[in-house]
């Protein structure tokens, strides 16, 4: 088994963070892990992103190529996700041609957050999942800072869509992986930031 991930957000967002987490989660799970990342060309603007290969055997080649899932979590980066607009396969797509995500395989999981994305992704290509991700980390945690640990929360759950039910990674385990990368003084709020993204996962799945 080798499943590719990428969580992608303008800068500032905590994609990379996100990214380490998710990769030091499956290592608390027994799982092979590798993590690269791309900055945007400034520290407050462009697009940044992390890469996540997760493997049950050896990495020979620790990066992303055909991307088995994707968390979005702003315009800019959807936007730099895009290959191109085909016809759209649908008619419940939606008016306009379906927009094709670079590297990312057909059935793959696509997350995005409902507030921040128009996406128009074709849903015949892809398992769409969308969830009020930031609106829940300001609302609810009352920090938006953490809404790619909330993101990975969403991922846990929407994951056993392609592990027959089972989620690749367990709660637990990215608990453990959130203790150890996260500083001391912040870690039960991205905890509890990441059991409120498990909620929305699990109301996201019960509505699709």
């Amino acid at each position: 088994m080798r499943y590719e991930v990428r969580v992608i957000g303008s800068a500032g967002q905590g994609s990379i963070l996100a990214a380490v987490v998710l990769a030091n989660a499956a290592a608390e799970e027994g799982l092979n892990a590798t993590q690269t990342a791309t900055y945007g060309a400034a520290m407050r603007s462009g697009v940044s992103l992390g890469d996540v290969v997760i493997s049950d055997e050896p990495i020979d080649f620790p990066k992303t190529f055909n991307l088995d899932a994707v968390i979005i979590q702003s315009q800019e980066a959807y936007e730099d996700m895009i290959e191109g607009k085909p016809m759209k396969l649908d008619a419940e797509c939606g008016e306009q041609d379906a927009d094709i995500l670079v590297n990312v395989k057909p059935g793959a999981l696509v997350i995005i957050d409902e507030d921040l994305v128009q996406c128009n992704a074709d849903c015949n290509m892809y398992r769409i999942v969308s969830a009020p991700i930031a609106r829940t980390a300001t609302e609810v945690l009352g920090k938006r800072q953490v809404m790619n640990i909330l993101a990975l929360g969403v991922f846990q759950v929407a994951s056993s869509l392609h592990f027959d039910g089972k989620p690749l990674i367990s709660e637990e385990s990215f608990l453990r992986a959130i203790e150890k990368n996260v500083p001391s003084r912040f870690v039960e709020l991205n905890k509890n930031a990441f059991m409120e993204g498990v909620k929305l996962g699990k109301a996201a799945l019960q509505k699709a």
